[in-house]
């Protein structure tokens, strides 16, 4: 991939191998989202046969929607993903190109897992060509399957929970041990599909230092505050007037999408549409938390965004949301834009106002 400002990957002289290492803190970081989507994955589809076994036939037809629809786009620009880093192997070969389609939907970081097991088989035998090569492939990898993670966390997983909220919120009853699980994982895996979104676009840029172990734990808090803010606001909403919410969500995307596509201009294909169709994508992102879209400072776009969500979330709890709940909401909002200056101040790496 392209990838943008900064040092590339194909310009770093394997000579300096030392100072790019797959530690085992990344690998592990791997593990666990591996562990996340392969729960996630099985939590779904227990659901969605929940539903019809209850036969709640609407709620089950919903939640395959919302697997089956998120499945063809993430296969879709994956797909373009494959294409575009393997425009120079020869011969292309439809199959295979195919099976790594399949296999990306049950084990996204398979590859990434490989490319670690090599990256420590060369290190054990001194081959630092080999080493670097396989740095730079699990970097690349890592970024790959992290945009995919991301958009699999926010549109396959969040209209799930959105609903399942929704029927709790509205039918208190109907919270089972089962609901409670699967609430608890959505928002874990949210949060720390983000973390891993932002990390491995940091590392595929070699002249950026990692986040630290402290850094990550701090972002990691932020986006879950955020991310259980927005979510819980949405879901009471949509518990008392769903057909509005639908279609206000269905705008924002639009506009989101509108806004990324004309500014930031991605240039994630050849293709006009293909690069809507992931500006789209985004755009589910932006109902939740506000990520860039490419290396540029973002302080002033921040500022916009969490004004905006915060204003939003202050005016849906004012018309629709108890009082009780609207201050946990907007509470829990607060500490993670409190949480994200102190991220900058004192976490970020290169810790300068320039950075934010």
């Amino acid at each position: 991939m392209d990838f943008a400002n900064g040092l590339r990957l194909d310009n770093v002289d394997s000579a300096n191998v030392a100072s790019y290492q797959i530690t085992v803190f990344s690998s592990t970081l791997t593990v666990i989202s591996a562990l996340m989507r392969f729960i996630t994955i099985i939590l779904n589809w227990c659901l969605a046969y929940d539903y019809w076994i209850s036969k709640s036939f609407a709620y089950c037809y919903w939640t395959i929607l919302s697997i089956v629809l998120p499945m063809i786009l993430t296969s879709m620009i994956y797909s373009a993903i494959l294409v575009i880093t393997n425009v120079k192997n020869k011969p292309y070969n439809p199959w295979d190109h195919v099976r790594k389609l399949v296999l990306s939907y049950l084990f996204r970081d398979a590859r990434t897992l490989n490319w670690a097991l090599q990256y420590n088989e060369a290190k054990k035998h001194g081959d630092k060509v080999t080493q670097f090569q396989c740095y730079r492939g699990y970097l690349k990898e890592e970024c790959n399957v992290g945009l995919l993670r991301l958009f699999d966390t926010f549109s396959e997983t969040a209209p799930q929970k959105i609903l399942q909220l929704a029927i709790v919120l509205r039918y208190i009853r109907t919270l089972t041990y089962f609901r409670a699980i699967t609430f608890s994982i959505y928002f874990l895996s949210i949060a720390w599909g983000l973390v891993s979104y932002n990390r491995s676009n940091r590392l595929v840029q070699l002249d950026k230092h990692d986040i630290g172990t402290r850094g990550v734990i701090i972002q990691f808090w932020f986006l879950l505050c955020f991310s259980v803010s927005r979510t819980v606001c949405i879901a009471y909403v949509a518990s008392q007037v769903p057909m509005e919410t639908s279609i206000a969500s269905i705008i924002q995307i639009i506009l989101s999408a509108t806004l990324v596509f004309v500014f930031d201009q991605p240039k994630f294909s050849k293709s006009a549409i293909m690069n809507y169709i992931l500006c789209l994508a985004f755009g589910v992102v932006y109902l939740f938390i506000y990520t860039p879209v490419k290396d540029a400072p973002t302080k002033f776009k921040y500022l916009l965004y969490l004004t905006f969500c915060l204003l939003q979330n202050i005016i849906l709890c004012i018309f629709y949301i108890p009082l009780y709940l609207s201050i946990a909401i907007i509470v829990l909002y607060l500490i993670g834009i409190a949480l994200m200056i102190y991220y900058y101040l004192q976490c970020h790496p290169g810790i300068t106002s320039s950075v934010f």
